[in-house]
């Protein structure tokens, strides 16, 4: 017996890949900059306990949250573009 659904098109392959991409991108980089938000949030307080000082929160989001949500996001984006190549091989 054959199969009676019609195959996708490339542009419809295409467009669901794409899809696909960027909504693990955007998910990694979200939870990229959470991570990155608790942690920076945890070492400046930790400073300021050990120094006596009043840290400036701002520097959560600038030098930790952000690069680190950035770095994640691209590492996630060429992981999820390596998988979705290698499945697009591997189906038949």
């Amino acid at each position: 017996m054959q199969d009676a659904r019609p195959r996708p098109s490339a542009v419809n392959i295409f467009l669901t890949s794409a899809v696909r991409v960027l909504f693990t991108t955007l998910l990694f980089t979200a939870g990229g900059m959470g991570l990155g938000l608790l942690l920076g949030i945890l070492s400046l307080a930790i400073y300021g306990l050990v120094a006596g000082v009043l840290p400036d929160m701002r520097n959560a989001y600038r030098d930790v949250a952000i690069p680190l949500a950035v770095v994640i996001g691209c590492a996630a984006f060429v992981g999820a573009v390596f998988l979705e190549i290698r499945a697009r091989r591997t189906r038949t």
